[in-house]
């Protein structure tokens, strides 16, 4: 028996396209869950794919949505802000770093920087703060790390928490700074200027942006209508009242401001305007951010300039912030606390500001609380 060799079959070459295609089982899709994910009984997640179909419209806001969220916050925080961010700008220019969005390690070293810089620690926490709220949502760095560092910052240079305040205008402040105040036409703006910001405990910006409108005098109280301030963003803001009283008078001070500004042309508008060395209304054509209105500059000057020519010991030291300090130490040494405390100044009712910020007591006025510990005495005697 001979081996036969094995039989070869060539197969027939064809073209591909004669082939019958191949078919790949569909994908499965994907469900969509995350740690947020909350599902009812017999509900199932959403699956990769699903959901509608975004087009370019949905990714847009109109100009005046725009130009109204870029006014979201006031003028001076907005231009803290853009400062801040502009500073940041630069270093991660200087350094070859992505300003935006940032890496946690890019906002972390800047922190470091600014540490290192000696800068007080609350001024750093408002700067970074700034910057974190500048980066996309989303994709903020974290500030975990940045939080450790400053917390040592403030354990190791504790001169880094210490706060520059302005001293509280107390009423013996007041009363001998309203007595520098003639009849001449400055002299009656700022003695209602003076007597408004200690009764309201007005933020310097709000005495300037107060209107001749948002003002209605009775013969026992003055009605402050604060549209806005720093707590209430909103708006949803509750009158301010300012009871007359003998000593300071705010009544008759502010209608004999208001008449003058009346005689000078003005009968609605800014409440305090900016004065010629002659007595009538300064030309405000060029203002053309505030326009009529002062700044609160000019409101910190006014004030200022009352300390130092009533003599005050600490004229030097004393701002527009001290019509605000100086009224809320009076009202806690008069015995007003709490909820009572916080609505005087406009602050939110579990607020702790005023007793930890405002509230400043001279050297040794409260006296040594040990002496409130009765002496001691024996039994029996």
């Amino acid at each position: 028996m001979t081996d036969e060799p094995d039989e070869v079959v060539d197969a027939e070459l064809v073209d591909d396209d004669h082939l019958p295609a191949l078919t790949e089982p569909a994908p499965t899709a994907r469900p969509i869950v995350d740690q947020h994910t909350v599902l009812a009984p017999g509900e199932l997640p959403a699956l990769a794919g699903e959901g509608p179909k975004y087009t370019e419209a949905d990714f847009y806001i109109s100009q005046d949505t725009a130009d109204r969220a870029a006014r979201s916050k006031s003028k001076n925080t907005r231009r803290n802000r853009d400062y801040t961010v502009e500073r940041f700008q630069a270093w991660c220019k200087e350094q070859g770093r992505v300003d935006n969005p940032c890496t946690t390690a890019t906002y972390t070293e800047y922190g470091a920087h600014l540490i290192r810089q000696g800068l007080k620690a609350t001024s750093i926490s408002a700067y970074m703060s700034h910057i974190r709220m500048w980066q996309p949502v989303g994709k903020r760095p974290d500030a975990t790390r940045f939080r450790d560092q400053l917390a040592t910052y403030r354990r190791e240079q504790p001169r880094a928490n210490r706060r520059k305040q302005s001293d509280p205008i107390r009423l013996p402040h007041l009363m001998a700074m309203l007595a520098t105040c003639d009849h001449s036409p400055a002299g009656l703006r700022d003695a209602a200027l003076l007597a408004c910001g200690y009764g309201t405990l007005a933020r310097r910006i709000e005495l300037a942006d107060l209107l001749i409108e948002d003002l209605t005098i009775t013969d026992t109280r003055i009605i402050v209508d604060f549209v806005i301030d720093k707590t209430h963003q909103d708006g949803d803001l509750k009158p301010t009242v300012i009871p007359d009283r003998p000593d300071i008078q705010p009544v008759r001070r502010l209608r004999a401001w208001l008449e003058t500004l009346a005689e000078l042309g003005a009968t609605d508008g800014p409440a305090f305007r900016a004065l010629t060395a002659g007595g009538t209304l300064q030309s405000r054509t060029l203002a053309t951010e505030r326009g009529d209105h002062m700044t609160g500059d000019a409101i910190n000057t006014i004030v200022k300039k009352r300390a130092v020519a009533a003599g005050l010991e600490n004229a030097a030291k004393m701002t527009a912030h001290g019509l605000r300090a100086g009224p809320t130490t009076d009202l806690r040494a008069a015995g007003v606390t709490g909820k009572r405390l916080n609505r005087a100044g406009r602050w939110a009712d579990e607020s702790s500001m005023p007793e930890a910020v405002y509230v400043r007591y001279g050297e040794d006025e409260e006296g040594d609380a040990l002496l409130e510990i009765p002496v001691y005495k024996e039994p029996g005697e």
